[in-house]
Order: C-alpha cells, then sequence, then structure tokens
C-alpha cells in the first residue's frame, strides 16, 4: 500500500525536523537521564519517534483534506489557517500522550511533570508550524510549476493544432482548389466572386492567428466555420450540407480555437460526398452544456486516418481540466461531443 503524501519533500522535510524535536521532548520528560545510558535513550528514542511519526502522518491526511476542501486560491488563508490550527492540536495532544504513557507505566521510572510537559507541547507546536510553513512552500512551489509546465505544453498544442490545420488547410490543393473556384466566378458571377474572395480572406485571417488565444467563444468559431463552410460549399455544391443550431444563450461559452473547423474537416475529408447521397454535417447541443458535431456517415474506403485532429482536441481539453470528449458512432451516424467551457466575465451584460 502506497502511503498518501502532500508534497514530494515529505520525508526530506520531516527527515530534517522530527528528529530535533524527538530529542527535546524526551530531554524535557527525563532531563539529564535521557544521556546517561544506552537503553534510556534508544528506547524513548524509538517510542516517541513511533507517536512523532504518526502525528506527522496524521497531519499529512489532513493538509490532503484540507486541499480537498479548500482548492481555490482565494480560499487558501482559510485552508493554511485552518491546517495549522489542527496540526497544533494533533501535536499537542501527541505530545500529552507521550508524558502520559510514561506516567502510568513509571517508563523508566518517570514521573509527571506538568511544566515539562506544557515545554514540550509548546517546542513541538512551534515545530510543527515550522514544518507545515515548508510544507505549504514546497506545495506552492509544485503547483506553481505544474501550472506553469501544463501552461506550456498547452502552447505546444495550440502550435502543433494550428500546424496540422495550416497542413491541412493551406497546401497546394486547398488554394488550387480555392483559386480554382474563384477564377470560375469571376467569369460566371462577379458578386459571387467578390463574396468568395472575402469569405476565403476571413478564413486565412482566423487560421493564421487563431494561437493567440487558447479558447475561443462560440460563436467566434461559429462565424469563422459559416466562412469555411462557404468556400466548401462553392466547391462540393450540393453535395454538402451544414446545419447550425446553437441556443443564444451558449454562445458566450468557450471551446478550444479551432475545433469546429478540425471537426467539420474530418467530416469531409473521410465521407463520399455526392448529390444523390449528400454529406450532411449537424452542429448543435445538449445538456451539460456540450456541443455535438455530427454527420451522416459513408466513409471513403481508401482514405487512412492518423486521428490527429481528434486527438489535438483530447490534449486540449485534458490539459484545461475539462470533460473528456465523447466519440460516438454506428452504421448510420458519426458524431462528436465535446463540453462547452463557461467564462463567467465574458458573458454579456
Amino acid at each position: 500500500m502506497k502511503l498518501a503524501y502532500y508534497t514530494k519533500k515529505d520525508w526530506l522535510i520531516i527527515g530534517l525536523l522530527l528528529p530535533p524535536v524527538i530529542i527535546l521532548v524526551n530531554y524535557c520528560i527525563f532531563g539529564k537521564r535521557y544521556f546517561s545510558g544506552a537503553a534510556i535513550f534508544w528506547w524513548s528514542t524509538f517510542l516517541s519517534g513511533g507517536f512523532g511519526l504518526l502525528s506527522w502522518y496524521l497531519q499529512i491526511i489532513i493538509a490532503l483534506i484540507m486541499n480537498a476542501r479548500y482548492p481555490r486560491y482565494n480560499q487558501t488563508i482559510r485552508r493554511v489557517l485552518t491546517s495549522m490550527a489542527l496540526y497544533v492540536l494533533v501535536t499537542v495532544v501527541t505530545v500529552v500522550m507521550v508524558f502520559v504513557l510514561y506516567d502510568r507505566v513509571h517508563f523508566f521510572q518517570y514521573e509527571l511533570n506538568v511544566w515539562h510537559m506544557v515545554l514540550a507541547a509548546l517546542s513541538s507546536a512551534g515545530a510543527s508550524i515550522l514544518a507545515a510553513s515548508f510544507h505549504e512552500g514546497v506545495a506552492f512551489y509544485e503547483k506553481w510549476k505544474k501550472v506553469t509546465d501544463e501552461a506550456e505544453q498547452l502552447k505546444k498544442e495550440n502550435l502543433q493544432t494550428q500546424l496540422e490545420s495550416l497542413k491541412a488547410q493551406v497546401n497546394p490543393h486547398f488554394l488550387f482548389n480555392s483559386l480554382n473556384s474563384l477564377s470560375s466566378l469571376i467569369s460566371e458571377d462577379p458578386t459571387k466572386a467578390e463574396k468568395f474572395l472575402d469569405e476565403m480572406c476571413k478564413v486565412y485571417r482566423y487560421l493564421l492567428r487563431n494561437n493567440e488565444d487558447d479558447l475561443a467563444p462560440l460563436w467566434v468559431e461559429m462565424q469563422f466555420i459559416q466562412s469555411y463552410y462557404h468556400l466548401l460549399k462553392t466547391r462540393y455544391g450540393e453535395s454538402l450540407f451544414l446545419e447550425v443550431d446553437i441556443p443564444d444563450e451558449l454562445v458566450w461559452y468557450r471551446i478550444p480555437s479551432l475545433t469546429l473547423q478540425m471537426l467539420v474537416e474530418n467530416a469531409v475529408k473521410h465521407n463520399m460526398m455526392l448529390k444523390d447521397r449528400p454529406l450532411q454535417i449537424f452542429i448543435t447541443t445538449v445538456t451539460g452544456p456540450r456541443l455535438v458535431v455530427s454527420n451522416n456517415l459513408q466513409r471513403k474506403k481508401r482514405i487512412s486516418s492518423n486521428k490527429v485532429g481528434l486527438n489535438n482536441i483530447v490534449k486540449k481539453y485534458k490539459l484545461l481540466k475539462q470533460d473528456d470528449i465523447i466519440v460516438q458512432e454506428d452504421e448510420k451516424t458519426f458524431a462528436v461531443v465535446v463540453p462547452l467551457i463557461k467564462v463567467e466575465e465574458e458573458a454579456p451584460v
């Protein structure tokens, strides 16, 4: 069974602070007799050390409970003060138990001295507060380092997402197809060509700057996906349909940048699109709240998938400490369900 721990330096801290406290408590009990013989020294050190380790481990459990009960940053002072009070209580009770036990069993002819017991309890309580301060300092550093590492990892994931998006969209084939569609529209319908060029600029502008923020408001992603869909619709015509049904109260929720683009692009890439069997993509929501991107399933036979897009989304949600995404598939439908993230300060007045 693996023992619980509060920080990775627990044993180092207790190894430095517990021995002096044990010696001090035993000196308060026996005075100079503590050092008068090997038997009294080692037996009293062993027994009081056992009580000390038990007291320390109880304090670790308290720290874990308090950390779970008051996890937020604005609860730090309340958590620390409550923990400190409990640490002192446990320490004082432990010291009193040692004194009383030694007196009851006449351990090496010991007789209780209340003043010495109070002195030992106060000294041990001070050492407990010092140890707790070290623990909190180390815990704060470890949490800060973890948050910093996760932020750096999230930044890398964002850059990877951007790279994959650019590979998927800003490549010769996509650019050629877009320019080819634009060229045809210029001669056939200049008004549509102008609209197509405007939407194309919006798509590329968004793709190139998507790494500026980890999260994007849902309404921003919806605007982008409409521009992206315009380009796809111009190319595939009646073979592709997109339907969006998002309640107004959810548009200020957030999702990782380019999530919608990756999911729509994934559907287009892996499914056949025919006029008599069009690909139909639906973007809706369910309770949670969660966003659902689904499509009718009509897979291409020779398309291999490394699932880079889905894996990027999964990694982002894990780094953001959100619920996992859900992939649902049956014979007719493929759907990806992603959590919507609420940011209170971004909600409209």
